[in-house]
């Protein structure tokens, strides 16, 4: 899955200003600053504030954060087992069982924008083959 405007979707906790824009500046304006209200992309909070909110849902939702590779979140439940990997704007998911997948890629719906890529092929030059 993909996170639309990934980078647009944190929320910043402390105040952060950037010169205005080239071509957006207003005559008699010029030493004017721009506050931000988002995060955007190239900000060194951006990765940050995305992965915090990702990890918001998967922690509400019973996940645990493997402790070696923090992007990495597993659930074995019920003999299901459900691997969810996050990777800058993008997120794979694992699963045993295809309703659980289905049930994941729902717990974004109301919380991340996303676009749903369907099945994944290749991803980090890493061939994917099902069986």
């Amino acid at each position: 899955m993909d996170v639309k405007a990934a980078f647009l979707n944190g929320e910043l906790e402390e105040k952060i200003y950037m010169e205005q824009p080239e071509g957006f500046v207003i005559h008699g304006q010029e030493n004017k600053v721009c506050k931000l209200d988002n995060s955007l992309f190239g900000l060194k909070q951006a990765h940050m504030e995305q992965h915090e909110k990702f990890d918001i849902v998967m922690i509400l939702n019973e996940y645990k954060v493997n402790e070696s590779e923090k992007c990495i979140y597993y659930k074995y439940e019920n003999n299901i087992c459900m691997i969810i990997c996050l990777c800058v704007d993008d997120f794979l998911i694992f699963g045993s069982k295809i309703h659980a997948v289905n049930y994941v890629k729902s717990l974004f719906i109301n919380n991340i924008d996303k676009k749903d890529l369907c099945k994944v092929e290749l991803i980090l030059g890493i061939k994917i083959t099902r069986i």
